[in-house]
């Protein structure tokens, strides 16, 4: 796979977290607050890619941002559970909230295998 099909993938897979909020949200799990959560990750991810394929050009990426593109879902791992829980208190695994966390912890995972397999290559 090119290089520049793994950023492509990385942005896409950071869309996600977007794109599971507006769903859950129009579901009527999540209140329309939720969206803007969603778009940190999702704003973090696509300009860490878009930051991989501008450094493309240049020929090689730099460490800083093949770093970057490492530690984002790992972060996003870590904090997610925390975040949620000190947000919404006893009630953070209520309300369609245990879902989203399910299925950011799944694409965090995914995402930060996905980068630590390229990056060995």
């Amino acid at each position: 796979m090119s290089k520049k099909m793994f950023y492509f993938i990385y942005i896409g897979i950071g869309l996600l977290y977007v794109i599971i909020k507006l769903i859950f949200v129009s579901a009527g799990y999540l209140h329309v607050g939720a969206i803007f959560h969603g778009l940190v990750p999702t704003v973090l991810m696509t300009a860490a890619g878009i930051s991989g394929l501008k450094s493309l050009k240049t020929g090689k990426v730099s460490r800083k941002v093949r770093f970057v593109i490492i530690i984002l879902p790992a972060l996003l791992f870590i904090i997610t559970p925390p975040f949620m829980y000190f947000k919404q208190g006893g009630e953070w695994l209520t309300q369609g909230r245990l879902p989203v966390m399910i299925l950011y912890q799944i694409l965090a995972a995914i995402q930060f295998v996905y980068s630590v397999k390229n990056y060995k290559n």
